[in-house]
């Protein structure tokens, strides 16, 4: 999923300043925690280790899932590491 997502940011050459993550169990209790970064997540790796740390920090898997979901708001430009340099 934290691959789909980035993906999908790269192809709007966007980035995330929050991630989320939604479980639901069988009972259809349904859970969403998120998360607001100071720099803007980009990566599938960065996203990954968001998503688990949510997950791990709200104990959300303590039962078996009906669903989990990973999303990304608050869009903004990507910011770079280095300069391009002008061809």
């Amino acid at each position: 999923m934290a691959s789909d997502v980035a993906q999908t940011l790269d192809a709007e050459g966007v980035a995330a300043l929050t991630v989320q993550v939604k479980v639901r169990y069988s009972d259809f209790t349904t859970f969403t925690r998120q998360i607001r970064l100071q720099e803007p997540a980009t990566t599938a790796v960065e996203i990954y280790h968001l998503a688990c740390f949510l997950l791990a920090k709200n104990q959300l898997v303590k039962r078996p899932l009906r669903l989990l979901g990973i999303g990304l708001s608050t869009l903004v430009p990507p910011t770079r590491d280095q300069f391009l340099l002008p061809l």
